[in-house]
């Protein structure tokens, strides 16, 4: 259902669905392994002899369609990659935005991103980043390649503390540090953030970086999304791959980061395609087992029958009952004790007493008790479904909403 949702909403924003083979030539993911995950992949030979891979990613394959110019599309593919020391099949939905990538267009995908997460739970938060606007800053800074790493990765840990350790080894001056330290620190709703980022601006080029998102905090106020987004430069994740903005999303009681996504432009340009890209990842496994509708019972209608009556009249009333649209399970009584698994029902009923219920309910003569059951189902399902919606917690882990 969530699936089917999300189709719904990516079609209304003008977005088509990308279809592709469960896997890919196997060079495709050797000549980009900078943009996976992981390095690990399901490889075989095809009849031909040449070498296959079951897709880790679909990006790659959206950006290798793509003929350099202006596209939206959204994607349901399940993706192998390893995963707890395992290799595993997990259910992705996404969108990616490829063209001239403009404020309108990274505002829009955010959009996506809220409005996804809003199906799935109604508190959740959504973090970006700005990986421009770091690399900016390192660069003003003179800071070395091994600096700017040490620096990423105090950043991702919050750790104030090591800049001084930097400042102590000569690596970074003390006003390098106080600046960084206090950018470490920052978590913002996106528009304080955008504005007290000003502060920050070092250069021209980081100064327009600010304004940028101060004009990005306008697009999704129109939106209707700024509320669920804050500025949060300890996402540094995988800055190899994004070249601006990164984002991930988190849904209250589910204890990983659902959703990832970010501005990549670098892939189409290595592809030797001229335009820029923007997307994310759904985890729709994770989703799933996290927040599975509660089953108020398995059927509606336990039907009970007697070694000995007759199989047509058990028949009869399945029908009768199922066609009003009630679930009807029918097990002989002295097997009861016996099954697999314990069923769960509303109504226990004899062959008799399910024969009478039946028979009150034709030609629109719907028995009061009849009436209650299908009622009851009908309310029941619905709140397990609000119910279910409920559940997340925004925790801000990593996860493996997208392949970088």
């Amino acid at each position: 259902m969530t699936e089917q949702k999300l189709n719904e909403l990516y079609e209304r924003f003008g977005y088509r669905k990308f279809k592709m083979t469960k896997f890919e030539p196997y060079d495709l993911y050797a000549d980009n392994r900078d943009f996976l995950k992981s390095n690990q992949l399901i490889t075989f030979t095809d009849l031909d002899g040449s070498l296959l891979a079951l897709k880790p990613d679909v990006t790659l394959s959206i950006i290798k369609s793509n003929l350099g110019g202006e596209e939206k599309v959204y994607y349901n593919e399940t993706v192998y990659r390893p995963k707890d020391n395992h290799y595993r099949e997990i259910l992705q939905s996404g969108v990616e935005c490829i063209g001239k990538i403009d404020a309108y267009s990274e505002a829009e995908v955010i959009a996506l991103a809220a409005e996804s997460l809003k199906l799935i739970g109604e508190h959740f938060v959504i973090r970006v980043s700005d990986a421009a606007f770091l690399q900016e800053m390192f660069t003003t800074m003179g800071l070395s390649e091994s600096t700017v790493a040490e620096a990423l990765r105090l950043f991702s840990m919050k750790n104030t503390a090591g800049f001084d350790a930097l400042v102590q080894e000569g690596k970074l001056t003390e006003a390098s540090a106080r600046t960084l330290k206090s950018l470490a620190d920052l978590y913002l709703p996106f528009r304080e953030g955008a504005a007290a980022l000003r502060s920050y601006a070092i250069s021209n080029a980081s100064a327009q970086m600010a304004e940028h998102l101060a004009k990005l905090s306008d697009i999704l106020e129109a939106f209707g999304v700024l509320p669920y987004i804050y500025l949060d430069f300890s996402l540094v994740n995988s800055m190899d791959y994004y070249n601006g903005l990164i984002f991930q999303g988190a849904v209250e009681e589910i204890p990983f980061t659902v959703l990832s996504g970010g501005r990549y432009d670098r892939l189409p340009e290595k592809m030797g395609k001229k335009v820029g890209a923007i997307g994310f990842a759904l985890d729709l496994d994770t989703v799933a087992n996290y927040t599975s509708v509660r089953k108020v019972a398995d059927v509606d209608v336990l039907v009970l029958y007697e070694e000995g009556e007759e199989a047509t009249r058990v028949a009869a009333v399945m029908h009768a009952l199922s066609a009003r649209g009630l679930r009807v399970r029918s097990l002989r009584r002295e097997e009861q004790d016996h099954v697999e698994h314990k069923i769960t029902a509303r109504e226990t009923l004899s062959l008799v007493e399910a024969e009478a219920l039946a028979v009150s309910s034709c030609d629109g003569r719907v028995s009061t008790e009849a009436q209650a059951i299908s009622t009851c189902a009908a309310v029941e399902q619905g709140s397990a479904g609000n119910d279910s919606m409920r559940k997340s917690s925004a925790k801000g882990q990593e996860g493996d909403g997208r392949s970088c």
